[in-house]
């Protein structure tokens, strides 16, 4: 019996020594946060600025058309090496395709997406739109935490703030804010702590159609625009091919607003306009060199 005893407890003691060491085997061969990722997924150009600033091109696994074509040579150069390429509202099917080990994803208008890409075993990363410069900061040091660069995030945010506080400094002399309406090609754009807003904020200037309450996707009225009476007009680029901007400068109900009547209509790229990535500070110093060219 005691033999018995002895040989039945030995059984269980080689079986407990091999099934310690298969989870010490199964330890080391699951990833862990530290390890940098290789197949990254990028949702959405303004994600993918982000992505292309901390990584390199071969551990992005696809990239829009728009980043390709970039106007920014750095984004264009960096998305020019990704191998493949996506659109910039791909299906949840042509995700799943390119095998991420992680997806950036907005989330104001794919959060179903996100979720569905999530129950399907893939590591996601929600991202909600950030609304301010310390915000779009805060963004961008927590996604290269989540991909373990966190010494390429650091380095981007310096960069930044060494960027801002020069914009900053040259705008020092600004005692009296201009107002200011943004055209797009579909009208006067820029609720109220939306991208265009915030950059006007920063280049000490006022957004005016943050002052009458307008939501995402909402433009000024006619009526709004000459009750607002701009100090400067910025239109977008896209704007100057159509037919809005030609009646921004020719409409006889406009020709008593400041911007008309003082030659104040000015014209910046489309991506300045707008922008919650590192080029924030870019956007910032262009249009406060057009709102303010005595101080530029």
């Amino acid at each position: 019996m005691k033999k018995i005893l002895l040989l039945v407890t030995a059984v269980i003691l080689v079986m407990v020594i091999a099934i310690t060491d298969i989870f010490k085997t199964a330890e080391i061969s699951i990833p862990t946060k530290q390890e940098k990722y290789s197949r990254v997924l990028a949702i959405s150009p303004a994600l993918e600025e982000i992505a292309l600033a901390l990584l390199e091109p071969e551990n992005i696994i696809a990239v829009t058309d728009y980043s390709r074509s970039s106007p920014n040579k750095l984004i264009a150069t960096k998305a020019s090496k990704v191998k493949n390429t996506i659109t910039e509202k791909p299906s949840t099917e042509a995700i799943i395709a390119l095998k991420p080990d992680i997806v950036l994803i907005p989330i104001v208008f794919t959060k179903a997406q996100a979720d569905t890409l999530a129950d399907c075993g893939f590591h996601v990363l929600p991202l909600d739109v950030p609304e301010g410069y310390e915000a779009i900061k805060q963004r961008i040091s927590f996604i290269a935490k989540e991909l373990c660069v966190e010494k390429q995030g650091q380095q981007l945010t310096e960069a930044m703030d060494k960027h801002m506080n020069e914009t900053q400094k040259r705008l020092e002399k600004v005692k009296s804010p201009k107002v200011v309406a943004g055209y797009s090609i579909n009208g006067v754009f820029g609720r109220k702590n939306g991208s265009f807003d915030n950059i006007c904020k920063e280049a000490k200037a006022i957004n005016g159609a943050g002052l009458f309450g307008l939501q995402r996707g909402e433009y000024l009225s006619k009526e709004q625009i000459i009750k607002l009476d701009p100090d400067v007009i910025i239109c977008s680029a896209a704007s100057v091919k159509s037919k809005l901007y030609k009646d921004v400068l020719e409409d006889p109900a406009f020709k008593e607003i400041k911007a008309i009547k003082n030659r104040r209509v000015v014209i910046a790229e489309d991506r300045y306009m707008s922008s919650s990535t590192q080029y924030f500070v870019e956007a910032v110093d262009h249009l406060s060199k057009l709102i303010y060219p005595e101080y530029s």
